[in-house]
């Protein structure tokens, strides 16, 4: 039996403890409540205490207003909400007070960030957040000063998919699941600062907002590690990953640090989100900190963050700013880059993140005189700002021999050994250089102490991919005959050009003498933009979107109208603008405008635009995670080919990898491309797809490994039958059916396609017959989904997500039955259906039902001990279906209008005789009904379920009746009587 409390939830609370929190723990203390309503999820009483006790000072007209101001923030939304307090938290507030003999400003804090021990860390299990249309009660909830900052949602981690049970319910609680929902509490959520979703065995985290496939993982507990947690929480040799991610969150240090330093809101293509470190960033930033702290000890006072594309590094660079910030004294910030697209993108990052007055240097002498006199600013540049004027000679000009200025260099692999990282070096002598970059330094170079030194911290691919940080990017060579290595030149020529005479091809060579002419030849170009565009409508569309990557503007215009010639996917060119263009070709330049619309319009997943066709631009610093293919069509190799192809690493729902399609040949001479970078640091830079087609072998035996004939669909649910075995096979298929939506629709998955559709049957009938609301088709593609469902549809089976047919319908339930060709498999669809059943039912009429359930559970047991025949179990079971069956009947036999006085009636015979109070039959259907009155009184008033005043008018005319019956019952009997009654009339009305 699953104890999702005693697996997770108790051993989290004991964690908590031992980091220092005040635990209070409902399952065995009693809690009083210190709230006037239950939809307020502050703790105000301790919020009050904590206000008065960091600020001594403070009168009891502006200790109101203080308190009253963090809960009564107001805003355009919950985000908003939670952006203003969260800035109250860090930044405080102030109020007007007299004090030395007059009206001053005072700062009030709601937190102590310098004394830990000031501060109140309260936590505390099944807290209830009364939301618009339900009441919540998260597993954890954590108050630092009463506010809520933590919430944490503990699964069993025996259960099918407890990670995606988690999220979903923290989803819900956040009513961020459905644009239109009203589910939930997001009361609690102003607040939220961490929101985890733990099973003990794993732990994943996020904030209020982030999507579900963007909680990630904690591994590791920098500055400490593992070996410190296991003497910190007295563990032996392993440390669960439960307790890595509760101390690297919720440690009172830590999570203060995290609030403070490592929390930022932006925009992007949704609005306005939250933005909580990662542990790659966290650990990132501390070590460079630490590097800093011991500058004058090395040759060289820098380093290099080499964090793999798409895991986040501006963000670090925002986060090592805000620490700096606040650790040094006025430092002066240089954030340099060497593309204007990436300086924009740095600087709007810095802007919307809030950051102290980021300014931009305007040219040359502007960045001189802002290096020179604005000590303290945080400056954003070019790289290419670093150079001699045409009336300069010599060395570049000292502009600043400042200790206290820190310069951060993005992708600087780029310019890492360049006359210009040497001008910079020149112009700022003692400052403390960081490079960040998303690809290796070179194996050659690696221990160079010319410019940054060596690295601060490393977050490889294998890292991100292990993470979900990223995905897997996969390449295949399309047109073999088409790739442009030397030797394939000609037959290729041969082939585009073979209905020319020898003349004209003569003629032809003459002025296609290079590659990249013969590259761009449009009947080439023709036949590349056809095979896109089967690729993408047979692959890609409908889900995912793509890039187009060109050798030239020429090309990629070419590209742009052959797309459209052929009709195929919405697409748009994006070069750049050069006045020295010719005319056919300025015109295609977008403007600032139109560029912004483009990638809006591509970002966005339900934006019209399906394709982008490049050159150069948007391959490096454009986020687009809908983007899941490249079609490459241009020479690349190094550091620019790591770069182009992690435009497709991001993850997205439903988004199992990235793909290149490669008609240029760089997959040919990938190994020689990234020669120049140490093996286990590219490794899984591109995997060739064909080799997934070992992956797919082995997840294909895992799958089919449970059966010994997929034909016998009857013998393979009986092999599903125990608990333990559906979970295995579940995550065994859909490892399986992952891998073909990676292959299909290429040959290799043609062996796998029949068996692929007999497991999905067994999958769907397992599903429906075990009524397992845990087996889903997550992650395995809405390709493979789709196929999945078609082959279900027409084995006639009922679609996935619908409920399965209840055992009240007799007669569609018996006809299933009968379709049954065994006992055995009657036995089992009956077993089932009934548990099933009186699960869902089970509110309904808790005494009935739960007798009926102890009573199906004991046959079930003979059964298995076979005491049972499949006949007599049969037997048996249908005498329950018909006691189900038969309520109304019972309820009218008993002089009742119908089954939901039959329930009140259970629970107040139930009452009594656990009382031992006699009462006679007359008098007990009498107070049935009065009963039953009592609570219609009020059910009919609109949303009374939400409404705690309503409630407790309900609970009062209960209680009024159960007095005038004269039963002689305790205070605490009458209680928990009227406590079922509520509970009844919840689950009955409306």
């Amino acid at each position: 039996m699953v104890d999702e409390y005693a697996e997770s939830e108790q051993p989290a609370l004991e964690t908590l403890e031992q980091l220092g929190w005040k635990v209070v723990d409902q399952q065995h203390e009693t809690w009083h409540d210190p709230r006037e309503t239950q939809s307020s999820a502050v703790l105000e009483s301790r919020l009050r205490d904590a206000v008065k006790r960091l600020n001594p000072w403070i009168n009891e007209n502006n200790l109101n207003k203080a308190v009253r101001e963090v809960q009564q923030v107001t805003g355009t939304s919950t985000m908003h909400e939670n952006e203003q307090i969260h800035e109250k938290l860090v930044r405080h507030t102030s109020v007007k007070q007299d004090r030395d003999h007059g009206l001053k400003h005072q700062t009030v804090e709601y937190i102590d960030y310098e004394n830990l021990e000031n501060n109140d860390f309260f936590a505390l299990n099944q807290f209830r957040v009364e939301g618009p249309m339900e009441t919540i009660k998260p597993d954890i909830v954590l108050f630092v000063n009463g506010i809520p900052l933590g919430v944490i949602e503990c699964k069993s981690p025996t259960i099918a998919e407890p990670r995606s049970e988690a999220l979903e319910q923290l989803q819900r609680y956040q009513n961020v699941r459905e644009p239109t929902a009203t589910e939930g509490a997001e009361e609690l959520f102003r607040y939220n600062q961490f929101s985890v979703a733990t099973w003990y065995e794993g732990a994943v985290m996020g904030s209020y907002g982030t999507p579900k496939n963007q909680y990630k993982p904690w591994r590791d507990p920098y500055p400490v590690d593992d070996d410190y947690l296991e003497d910190l929480f007295d563990l032996e040799g392993y440390v669960p990953p439960q307790h890595r991610m509760l101390y690297a969150l919720f440690e009172p240090e830590r999570l203060l640090d995290l609030l403070r330093h490592f929390t930022v809101f932006e925009n992007n293509q949704t609005g306005r989100v939250k933005l909580v470190a990662r542990y790659q960033q966290y650990r990132a930033v501390h070590k460079a900190l630490e590097r800093i702290r011991k500058r004058h000890r090395r040759e060289t006072p820098g380093g290099v963050i080499w964090h793999t594309q798409g895991s986040g590094k501006s963000l670090t660079m925002l986060f090592l700013g805000l620490k700096l910030r606040r650790e040094m004294a006025d430092p002066t910030l240089l954030l340099v880059t060497d593309r204007q697209a990436l300086d924009d993108q740095i600087h709007a990052t810095f802007e919307r993140c809030g950051f102290p007055n980021p300014k931009k240097a305007d040219g040359i002498e502007d960045l001189r005189e802002k290096l020179s006199a604005n000590a303290g600013e945080t400056i954003t540049t070019l790289i290419q700002k670093f150079q001699l004027q045409e009336d300069e000679a010599g060395d570049f000009p000292i502009l600043s021999r400042d200790e206290d200025i820190y310069v951060m260099v993005d992708e600087a692999h780029r310019t890492q050994y360049k006359h210009l990282a040497n001008n910079m070096r020149t112009a700022l002598p003692n400052a403390f250089y960081v490079g960040f970059t998303g690809t290796p330094i070179e194996k050659e170079e690696r221990d160079t102490r010319q410019t940054f030194g060596n690295y601060i911290d490393t977050y490889t691919i294998d890292q991100s991919l292990e993470d979900d940080t990223t995905v897997e990017i996969l390449y295949q060579g399309l047109l073999a005959d088409m790739h442009l290595e030397g030797e394939t030149i000609d037959t290729m020529f041969d082939r585009v050009f073979a209905d020319y005479t020898e003349e004209e091809k003569a003629e032809i060579k003459k002025r296609y003498a290079k590659t990249q002419d013969l590259a761009e030849a449009e009947s080439r170009i023709e036949r590349v933009t056809l095979d896109i565009i089967d690729h993408y409508e047979n692959k890609i569309a409908d889900t995912f979107k793509g890039m187009v990557v060109t050798t030239s503007k020429r090309a990629a215009i070419t590209y742009k109208e052959k797309l459209d010639e052929f009709n195929g996917p919405e697409s748009r060119v994006v070069v750049s603008h050069d006045h020295n263009d010719p005319e056919d070709i300025k015109k295609w330049a977008p403007s600032d405008a139109e560029l912004s619309e483009y990638k809006d319009s591509f970002v966005d997943p339900d934006g019209e635009v399906e394709l982008l066709v490049v050159c150069d631009m948007l391959l490096t610093g454009f986020d687009a995670p809908v983007a899941q293919v490249m079609y490459l069509d241009k020479p690349l190799k190094e550091h620019n080919l790591l770069q182009a192809i992690a435009r497709v690493n991001r993850p997205f729902p439903d988004k199992n990898y990235g793909l290149i399609i490669d008609y240029y040949g760089v997959s040919n001479e990938l190994k020689e491309a990234l020669a120049m970078f140490s093996a286990e640091d590219v490794e899984r830079a591109m995997v060739p797809l064909k080799d997934k087609e070992k992956d797919l072998e082995a997840a294909h035996r895992k799958a089919v490994i449970f059966f010994e004939n997929l034909e016998d669909i009857e013998t393979c649910l009986q092999t599903l039958e125990p608990e333990d075995t559906r979970i295995e096979f579940n995550n065994a298929f859909k490892r399986f059916s992952k891998f073909m939506d990676i292959v299909l629709p290429d040959p290799m998955a043609n062996p796998y396609k029949d068996d692929l559709e007999q497991l999905s049957e067994i999958y769907a009938r397992a599903k429906e017959r075990y009524r397992d609301e845990e087996m889903n088709l997550e992650g395995t593609g809405e390709q493979v989904r789709d196929l999945i469902h078609k082959h279900i549809r027409s084995s006639g089976i009922e679609v996935l997500n619908d409920e399965p047919v209840s055992v009240m319908d007799k007669d569609e339930f018996d006809t299933r039955l009968d379709n049954l060709e065994s006992d055995e498999a009657q036995a089992s669809e009956m077993q089932h259906a009934v548990k099933h059943e009186l699960t869902v039912r089970f509110d309904e009429d808790p005494v009935h039902y739960g007798s009926l359930r102890e009573r199906v559970e004991e046959l079930i047991e003979k059964y298995r001990q076979e005491r049972l025949s499949d006949r007599e179990i049969i037997e048996e079971l249908r005498e329950v279906m018909d006691e189900m069956r038969s309520r109304e009947q019972a309820a009218r036999s008993k002089g009742l209008d119908d089954t939901t006085e039959l329930s009140f009636y259970h629970a107040l015979e139930d009452t009594l005789d656990a009382a031992e109070r006699d009462i006679d039959e007359e008098h007990l259907l009498e107070l049935t009904g009065k009963l039953v009155t009592a609570a219609e009184e009020f059910v009919t008033i609109v949303e009374w379920k939400e409404k705690v005043n309503v409630q407790n008018k309900m609970r009062k005319q209960v209680k009024i009746e159960l007095y005038k019956a004269n039963l002689d019952l305790t205070d605490q009997e009458r209680d928990e009587l009227t406590n079922r009654v509520i509970q009844l009339a919840r689950a009955h009305y409306e």
